[in-house]
């Protein structure tokens, strides 16, 4: 029986401005279901915390960023001075802009090449997406990424929607990002 999640691509979606997936067969795009990870970052939002939900997305990257480039140490910086409340929205909404032509060639080079700099960079970026949950959101989902590509023995193009479940290093990594979480919800 065939998987279907090899028929699932990453594309950037300019009129969202982020990346989604896409079923190769059907061309249509593919809805992500919520996940336990998903389920807390909502959870959180709903509770009206982003300080939490940006301190998440900053750990997700640095879990996958051993030596961050300038431009990534200027938006964790940023996302940093926006936990601690000494940023604004315009700024992270025009850095966030600002880097709009890196994330779009993250996707079209890095992604579908199986490059984990391109995951690494992605999840930096959205630690200053104006909305805290969709970069939680997809800051975990970087992560994730990051861990397939880590745990991936041909480091050929990303076909997959999402980690398969069996995977040792994804599971490891979701169990991490829950943990996290709820050592978040509990300070």
């Amino acid at each position: 029986m065939k998987n279907d999640n090899q028929d699932y691509v990453y594309t950037y979606d300019n009129d969202r401005r982020e990346v989604i997936m896409i079923n190769g067969e059907t061309g249509e795009r593919v809805q992500e279901e919520d996940d336990e990870v998903t389920t807390l970052l909502k959870f959180i939002h709903k509770e009206a915390d982003d300080r939490l939900l940006r301190m998440f997305s900053v750990w997700c990257t640095r879990q996958i960023n051993a030596n961050l480039k300038p431009i990534q140490k200027k938006i964790l910086d940023l996302a940093e001075n926006a936990i601690a409340q000494d940023a604004d929205a315009h700024s992270l909404q025009e850095l966030y802009r600002e880097t709009e032509g890196t994330a779009v060639a993250a996707d079209t080079v890095g992604l579908r090449r199986g490059s984990e700099s391109a995951p690494a960079y992605l999840a930096a970026r959205e630690c200053i997406n104006p909305d805290a949950l969709a970069g939680a959101i997809q800051a975990a989902r970087f992560h994730r990424l990051w861990a397939e590509l880590q745990d991936s023995e041909e480091k050929q193009a990303l076909r997959e929607i999402r980690p398969a479940p069996h995977k040792q290093s994804i599971e490891k990594t979701i169990q991490q990002q829950i943990d996290f979480l709820l050592d978040l919800m509990n300070r």
